[in-house]
């Protein structure tokens, strides 16, 4: 198995498989990352993408006529320890400055901001 690095575009294509709530084919990936994310791509591109996530683990695939791919890990496992490592990475560690950096660049509503303080009290 290769490292488990992840590109961009096959975190893209990767987030595809997690949103379909269910196996797909290299053409659904094609038509999602062009509507979705207005990414064009070759099959064989979209392809290389896939066979790269399943050599990295990401997914696992079958054939039923045509091949069909699902994750194989979680998506929540995943953006966890993503996050995590953004946080460690760019804010050494520290929540609120990731917090504070994230707010200064996105704006939220009333309704978020209490979903915010929910959250916070939730903790521990």
């Amino acid at each position: 198995m290769r490292k488990a690095e992840i590109s961009e575009c096959e975190l893209v294509a990767m987030k595809c498989v997690w949103d379909a709530g269910e196996p797909v084919t290299c053409a659904y990936v094609i038509e999602k990352l062009k509507t979705d994310y207005g990414r064009e791509y070759a099959e064989t591109t979209v392809y290389t993408f896939l066979k790269n996530l399943k050599e990295k683990g990401f997914i696992e695939s079958y054939k039923n006529g045509i091949t069909f791919f699902k994750p194989k890990r979680e998506l929540e496992e995943f953006r966890g320890s993503y996050l995590k490592k953004m946080v460690d990475f760019w804010f050494d560690g520290s929540v609120s400055d990731f917090l504070s950096a994230l707010l200064a660049v996105q704006k939220v509503d009333e309704q978020e901001i209490k979903a915010i303080k929910k959250a916070i009290k939730n903790v521990n």
